[in-house]
């Protein structure tokens, strides 16, 4: 999505970040477009800090310093609002001359005032990353820059500790729709996923076991003097951050987040339902086929998941104690394969192809919606959305005929155009 104006001058941090599987920073290295790069190493010791009950972790904020060479930087970064594929959150920077924080300037930042005044006298280092960074600067489509930066290390909280290997491509200036195309362009000679879960989000898990938990869906910032491909952009970008936004804790085995990602991924099917009357029939096709696939992996998970841990623990009244036994020895091993393959398609590369597609193609409708579909989605949205509307609700009144007599998979069905029209109004 392209940036969009803000009234704050707060700065922003707006990038995409992969995990690189063995192997593959060799060939992402040589690809043609980084191997003509001049390339800076940077070796970065990262300590992160916070108070003993996790105060600016509660209240979405990361703060660290970093060291490299003789210099030292204290960050302070707001959590991501997950609404669109790339990440993109508040960062306030400065320059320092220790390893350990300045809270006098935090007291300076408006938004951190508050923080400064909590945090005094009561921070100390949670965990630290020791990584290599290799970084090399692109200029793409449209005068955009970024940063290509591949970090190889360690994430260390006290005795644990988790590698890093990683590519992020940090907007540095421009448009963001060059960035998607560029990651697709390296995906096709290097295997790597998409994952938005920052090295703070893994050193907190490392130092407390847990995991940051499924994140929810945020509602669209929609106007209606916007065009409707604007407003395609932004109900699809919104669906996309959802769904990588969950990634990290669905691997580590949290039923929410896997549960959120299944609903990001229905909710994107709805999308390209509720305007497929308009857009170019052939893509549109190619990736609602490419979404009911990866909705059919993540539904079996799920599936076992409710019957595991809420179906089966709410029948221990009505079942022999042997029997449940039994029952939940078999459906945990179903459960655990549903699982193995979630995550495999997760690191696939159909994955991350498939999620890069859908916001090149939404992304490129602004500048040409004749490659997103036809002349109404130059329209404004508010001129388009009350026909979009009735069009749902006529496929939902349409299955509703006759409720009384429908059989249960058409009840089902039923059920399923009413989730999407109440998503569709929302």
């Amino acid at each position: 999505m392209r940036p969009r104006p803000r009234k704050s001058a707060d700065p922003r941090e707006i990038e995409l970040k992969f995990y690189l599987p063995p192997g593959s920073r060799t060939a992402l290295e040589a690809s043609p477009a980084l191997a003509s790069l001049e390339s800076r190493q940077h070796h970065l010791v990262t300590t992160y800090f916070d108070t003993p009950d996790h105060l600016l972790d509660r209240a979405g904020l990361t703060l660290r310093v970093r060291r490299s060479g003789n210099t030292h930087t204290q960050t302070v970064k707001a959590r991501a609002a997950d609404r669109g594929l790339a990440t993109d959150r508040t960062e306030w920077e400065w320059r320092i001359g220790q390893n350990k924080p300045d809270i006098s300037l935090l007291a300076k930042t408006r938004v951190l005032a508050k923080a400064a005044t909590a945090v005094k006298d009561r921070l100390e280092p949670v965990f630290v990353t020791d990584v290599q960074r290799t970084t090399r600067l692109l200029r793409l489509d449209d005068g955009t820059v970024v940063e290509a930066a591949i970090d190889a290390g360690n994430i260390e909280a006290g005795p644990v500790r988790e590698p890093v290997s990683e590519l992020e491509l940090e907007l540095k200036s421009g448009c963001i729709g060059p960035v998607y195309r560029l990651a697709a362009g390296l995906q096709v000679v290097a295997p790597f996923w998409i994952s938005t879960e920052s090295k703070a989000a893994r050193g907190w898990h490392l130092r407390t076991g847990q995991t940051e938990g499924g994140r929810f869906g945020q509602m669209p910032k929609l106007e209606r003097f916007m065009p409707a491909a604007a407003g395609f952009r932004e109900l699809l970008g919104g669906t996309l951050g959802h769904l990588v936004a969950n990634i990290g804790a669905t691997l580590r085995g949290d039923p929410e987040a896997l549960h959120q990602m299944r609903i990001a991924i229905r909710e994107s099917r709805a999308v390209l339902q509720l305007f497929e009357r308009h857009l170019a029939a052939a893509p549109a096709e190619r990736f609602a086929a490419g979404l009911r696939r990866l909705g059919e992996i993540f539904g079996e998970a799920r599936d076992w998941d409710v019957l595991c841990l809420e179906t089966l623990s709410a029948a221990k009244a009505d079942l022999p104690f042997e029997r449940l036994e039994e029952l939940n020895l078999v459906a945990e091993v179903a459960r655990q394969f549903a699982h193995a393959a979630l995550a495999d398609a997760l690191r696939e590369h159909d994955f991350t192809a498939l999620v890069l597609g859908l916001a090149i193609w939404a992304e490129g409708g602004m500048a040409q919606p004749s490659t997103l579909g036809d002349d109404r989605m130059s329209e404004r949205l508010g001129t388009l959305a009350p026909s979009l509307l009735d069009r749902a609700a006529g496929k939902a009144r349409q299955r509703g005929r006759h409720v009384g007599r429908l059989s249960v998979t058409k009840r089902h069905a039923l059920r399923k155009s009413l989730k999407k029209l109440c998503f569709d109004v929302e």
